[in-house]
């Protein structure tokens, strides 16, 4: 393993603008109010900040002889619908305001063993594609569930055409020497652990595409890379209680027909929680970055921050430009708490929160701030919203919504879209 590390220990230039007190009455979306007065602060270089890299890839390559296949190359095996993706519980998104989004099959509606959080898309070989990611539910979320030691599997889902939606759910998996590392794996219930690799046991909040990488937040840890030139195919598992190489050399993964090994992480300090990422621009559009959201509820003392990593054209974090670091303010004055995904453009940040009160049958906002203004701007938002995501060739910005059906006694989980400049 190779380590790459950057310090950060800029003073933060903060701008600050003078703002009157906001004391507003109840808004139209039912959102509470608040005397507290708060200063907008623009983009700063973010204060002590580290950010240390460890390249994997030669775990990865020592797999090379099993073959690595590309996302057009994986067989998708099970189809979404694009119909009835507007009646799951708490969908309240305007029918002007509505562009596309769709349900997954049955089970995967039903499923309480895994939940959606991250969502992030990307085309290749002239196809389409979204990634989701879903963490092993355990009984800290639902009691009586036990699945929290299968760690993490992403759905690759081929919406070239809406009429002809495809996904197949694939494993992430990381080196079995990781496993002596507690901040890289958290031992839970018992499985069959074979050699060579393991789970990788993390929440998965958020997940963003750059550079045929994807970027998966690590709650504690800071950032986990895969490669999407390096799926692998695993065979069969009836039992599906087993993870790793066999001693006759077949891979094994809970029953997965696939697995995506990580091929490095990156441990920042200073500015976790990381609770969802996504892909945006800095000041300029040529300027790519990385942005994290902190999920921070609002009985908290802790200010909820938005931070930045600037990216080189290999996706690869660099020491200079410094991160940046947001404060955003809600309509009302105050923290935005509770948030589930996040998406920057120069200086504007939008951001789905949840933990408001409820308000179109929904307890979920979008929130959008612009640098330096007084507060931010809400909207209604389906309930259990997580993940953004920015199409850029459509300006469609798409959500993710997480609820099993036995939660309400309805289906709540869908994926849709909107197009950013109604919310712009």
């Amino acid at each position: 393993m190779s380590l790459r590390n950057y310090c950060v220990a800029a003073i933060a230039a903060t701008t600050l603008h003078a703002c009157v007190k906001q004391t507003q009455p109840s808004s139209a979306d039912g959102s509470a109010t608040t005397n507290d007065t708060r200063f907008p602060v623009e983009n700063a270089p973010a204060t002590n900040v580290t950010v240390t890299y460890t390249d994997e890839s030669s775990f990865v390559n020592s797999l090379s002889s099993y073959g690595f296949n590309t996302p057009d190359q994986v067989n998708l095996n099970r189809a979404g619908t694009s119909t009835g993706y507007t009646a799951v519980y708490g969908f309240n998104i305007p029918s002007d305001r509505q562009v596309k989004g769709f349900k997954w099959n049955s089970g995967d509606q039903q499923t309480n063993e895994w939940r959606p959080q991250g969502i992030t898309g990307f085309t290749w070989g002239g196809r389409n594609f979204l990634l989701i990611t879903w963490y092993g539910v355990g009984p800290s979320n639902i009691p009586g569930v036990n699945n929290q030691h299968k760690g993490v599997r992403i759905s690759l889902v081929d919406i070239t055409s809406m009429s002809n939606i495809t996904y197949r759910h694939i494993l992430l998996v990381q080196n079995k020497a990781n496993m002596s590392n507690g901040e890289l794996y958290d031992p839970s219930n018992s499985y069959v652990q074979l050699a060579s690799y393991a789970p990788v046991t993390m929440h998965a909040g958020g997940v963003a595409f750059f550079a045929g990488k994807i970027y998966v937040v690590d709650t504690g840890l800071g950032i986990r890379v895969f490669d999407l030139t390096k799926f692998i195919a695993a065979e069969g598992d009836a039992t599906e209680t087993r993870i790793g190489k066999e001693t006759d050399g077949s891979l094994k993964a809970f029953n997965y027909a696939y697995i995506l090994p990580q091929t490095g992480y990156y441990k920042i300090t200073n500015a976790k929680p990381f609770s969802c990422i996504e892909t945006g621009t800095g000041l300029t559009a040529s300027d790519k970055m990385l942005w994290t959201g902190q999920y921070i509820e609002s009985s908290s003392t802790t200010v909820p921050k938005v931070y930045g990593f600037h990216l080189n054209a290999s996706g690869q974090i660099v020491s200079s430009p410094l991160p940046e670091v947001i404060t955003p303010i809600d309509n009302d004055n105050t923290n935005v708490n509770g948030i589930q995904g996040v998406y920057r453009t120069g200086t504007k940040t939008f951001m789905a929160t949840t933990g408001n009160s409820s308000y179109e049958g929904s307890t979920a906002r979008l929130v959008r701030y612009n640098d330096g203004t007084a507060a931010g701007v809400r909207y209604r938002w389906p309930h259990g919203a997580e993940d953004l995501y920015l199409e850029e060739s459509t300006g469609y910005l798409w959500n993710l919504t997480e609820y099993e059906t036995e939660k309400y006694g309805t289906d709540n989980r869908c994926v849709f879209a909107v197009r950013l400049s109604d919310y712009d």
